[in-house]
This record gives structure tokens, sequence and C-alpha cells, in this order.
């Protein structure tokens, strides 16, 4: 027990010497959970005597890649056990991407025709402040994957009502369908129409939205047979942005299913082959790739980067260059 105090000023320096221990005490206590967090940080994990890494890189490609990714700590592990935030994200091929899917759907109990969906981010940027703008539109798989959509059909020529009734048109018929549309007494997915009949139809501008017949997305035209039979058996795709966030300033993406798990690899491919390519058309070549990135999943299976430069359409090469 400390000897008693026999004045005011010794009474003052010993509660300053307890203080300043108590201050000491808790510092080091606090501080050794946070040196152990930045080991942890800092910690890179190697082993020499584990396996090889899968992926090679030739002497070339190494020799042009800088040494290291920017914010991670190497291109690619040298161990098979390592945390995924330390190494960049690295494509891999379509193939293994679907056997990865499917032994994560046999673990989930999933059942094995879920959808598989892809996900492409693009880049909507073009000369100077120019940017594509979103877009909506239908492509043909060569594998289809649902049933034929209800289509509706403005036309008043007798040919080209005979052409919709053949073609497999749910509905066909003239002005005389505009009430009925604004009752609801009518149920169709898509609605066409031939050019001549697009001003008296503007009262249904409201009503329809994003139904409402426009050439730019292939609703509108002559050729009435390649329209019902594009929207009735195609798949349909929509590209959106980010208008609330200003770091993807300038970027979009596209989410789009494409097949059932349950095909096989070479239908899946086909599709989205087929897919990317039709997304592609929505911005000229020469300016660059349109689409820098590419997932595809299945509803309980983590999302797979896979190489979506095998399907990117050939870029135009310039002609001055061989003068």
């Amino acid at each position: 027990m400390a000897a008693p105090c026999r004045n005011a000023r010794a009474l003052v320096t010993c509660i300053l010497r307890c203080s300043s221990c108590h201050i000491r005490s808790h510092w080091e206590a606090a501080r050794q959970p946070c040196a152990f967090l930045l080991q942890q940080r800092t910690m890179t994990p190697y082993r020499k005597y584990s396996t090889p890494s899968i992926q090679q890189v030739t002497d070339a490609e190494e020799e042009q890649r800088p040494l290291k990714p920017p914010n991670k700590v190497a291109w690619y592990p040298t161990d098979d056990v390592y945390h995924i935030r330390y190494y960049p994200w690295n494509p891999i091929p379509l193939e293994e991407c679907f056997q990865q899917m499917r032994r994560a759907a046999e673990l989930e109990f999933r059942k094995p025709d879920i959808w598989v969906q892809i996900s492409l981010q693009l880049d909507m940027k073009l000369e100077k402040k120019k940017k594509v703008e979103p877009f909506v539109g239908s492509v043909h798989l060569p594998h289809t994957i649902t049933e034929p959509k209800k289509i509706l059909v403005f036309a008043t020529d007798s040919d080209d009502v005979e052409d919709a009734k053949k073609c497999g048109a749910h509905i066909v018929g003239g002005l005389e369908l505009i009430q009925e549309i604004l009752q609801d007494k009518v149920d169709f997915d898509y609605c066409v129409s031939v050019p001549s009949l697009i001003p008296d139809l503007q009262v249904l501008k409201k009503k329809l939205q994003k139904k409402f017949p426009k050439k730019k997305r292939d609703t509108v035209g002559h050729d009435i047979p390649f329209m019902v039979d594009l929207w009735s058996r195609g798949q349909k795709y929509s590209a959106l942005t980010y208008p609330n966030k200003p770091t993807q300033e300038g970027k979009g993406h596209v989410n789009v299913i494409i097949g059932r798990l349950d095909m096989t690899d070479e239908q899946l491919t086909e599709n989205i082959d087929c897919m990317i390519k039709a997304v592609c058309t929505h911005k000229p070549l020469h300016f660059g790739s349109f689409v820098t990135r590419a997932l595809v999943h299945a509803k309980g299976t983590p999302a797979y980067k896979f190489q979506v430069e095998p399907f990117l359409p050939a870029e135009p090469k310039d002609d001055n260059e061989f003068e």
C-alpha cells in the first residue's frame, strides 16, 4: 500500500502518475489488434511446395505486362489457397464456366433446367461528349428458349393483313383497334405497324409506352413477316445506364437470359455468340470494343467472368495503312 501523501502537491503528483500509467496500459492493449490487422493486410500467401499455377503466360506477354496490377499483389496467385481481393479477376474459358455452374447448382440442390443469364458491361462513349443512348432490341437465337409471344399488327392493306395472319400474328387490324386498346380489351406482348399508320397511332403513345412501335426497335416497317417472326420468337434485350452514379458515367449494362443449364455447351455458346454480336451492332466498330466485360451466372450459382474477345465482331482495318 502506498505511503500517505503529506501535502497537496504530493497528492497531485500521485494522481498524475496513476493516470499516465492507466492510459499507457490501455494504449498497449489497443495497439496489439491494430498490429495484427496490419500484418494480415500485408501478408501474401506463398508456399514453395504448392501446385504450380494453371494459367501459363508466355515470355512476350510477361515483358509487355507491368510488374503488378494497380492495388493488387500480383497478376496470378502462386498458391492454391489465397485471398481473392489480392489478385485481379481473370477470365476463364466459357466451357469451364458451364462446368463450375453445373457443379455449384448440384451442390445447392437446384433443378437442372434453371435459366442461364449473361451480364455485359458496355462502353457507351462515342466521339467527344456523345454517347450511345439506351436501346432495346430482339434477336433470333439459334436455340429457342421461350414460347412464342402474342403480336398485334396494325395494317390496313389486304396483302399486309394476309401476310400477318400467315406468319402467326395474334391480332391484326387497323385504326379500329385504338379504342379497344384504350379500354384494355385486347391482350398482346408486342405490336408492330406499317409506317403509314404511325401518325394516327400517336394517341396510344402514353398508353403503350415501351410497346409503342418505333423504327429503331424494328417494330415499324413494310416487312411484316420479318417483324412478326422476330418479336414472336426472338429474345428481347435492353441496355441501361447508371444515371445516379457519377463514377459509372459513359458505361452501360445488359442482363439477358440466353438458355437453360441443361442445354449442351455448344448450344449455350452459340446463343451467347449470337446475343453479343447483336448487342455490338448498336455501336460503330471504329469506336472500339463495345463490350468490356462479360459474366455468366444462374440462380444459386456465383458469377463467372469469361473471355469475351472471341465473340466480338472484328474491327474494320484502316485502308490508309496499306497505301
